[in-house]
């Protein structure tokens, strides 16, 4: 396993919440369960804490950082601004991308109208709602930018919800994007987009109130 793949195996289990904040590790052990070499392992540490995810006390341990409110905002604040930014440009450049829409648009009403479902499956609905979405500007680096803030909300949504009406309300508002564009509204799908802002601040202040402890 080479220490780029570790990198993302660790931040994996971090924006799952697996690795919890607060968590301890050691290299030596991380290496052994890995099946790797401890340098490995330190170098996949010193990408993540390049990201703030993790520190590193040196000789001793690294820990799993604690979420911040204030960063988990920052984070609402730059995925709804280049959201907006991509949903009032997609109109006028890349309409020819509604077929994608189209099925995402589909998923999302099969996983509304759907059974019992995991949180597995709503989170590979909400990560392909923003793949799709950061895709349509033609920037790449977009797509990078979305999913490293992300990151903060997805471990904050899964502190504060698992309800299914709690996951339809998220999805419908996705659906709700979704429909502005493919109806040529760019104002419908900025107005769901920021009741999606709203209702990710509510969900990172509820994991606040919820789990002090993984929280500065």
């Amino acid at each position: 396993m080479q220490s780029v793949s570790i990198y993302d195996f660790i931040k994996v289990k971090i924006a799952s919440m697996e690795y919890a904040p607060g968590r301890n590790f050691s290299e030596m052990d991380l290496a052994k369960e890995l099946g790797t070499p401890r340098s490995k392992v330190r170098e996949a540490f010193n990408l993540l804490a390049q990201d703030k995810l993790v520190q590193i006390i040196p000789q001793r341990c690294t820990t799993i950082c604690k979420l911040e409110l204030g960063n988990i905002l920052d984070s609402i604040f730059i995925v709804r601004s280049i959201l907006i930014a991509v949903v009032k440009d997609v109109h006028a450049q890349h309409i020819e991308k509604e077929l994608t829409i189209t099925q995402l648009k589909e998923n999302l009403s099969a996983l509304e109208n759907g059974g019992v479902f995991s949180d597995a499956d709503f989170f590979q609905a909400d990560h392909n709602f923003y793949l799709t979405l950061s895709g349509l500007n033609g920037f790449p680096r977009l797509n990078k930018i979305i999913f490293k803030e992300k990151l903060n909300i997805d471990r904050t949504l899964r502190l504060s919800i698992g309800r299914r009406g709690d996951y339809i309300a998220i999805a419908k508002l996705y659906g709700k994007v979704l429909d502005g564009m493919l109806a040529g509204a760019p104002d419908k799908s900025i107005k769901a987009i920021c009741e999606i802002s709203d209702a990710l601040e509510k969900y990172a202040n509820m994991a606040v109130k919820c789990h002090p402890s993984l929280f500065k």
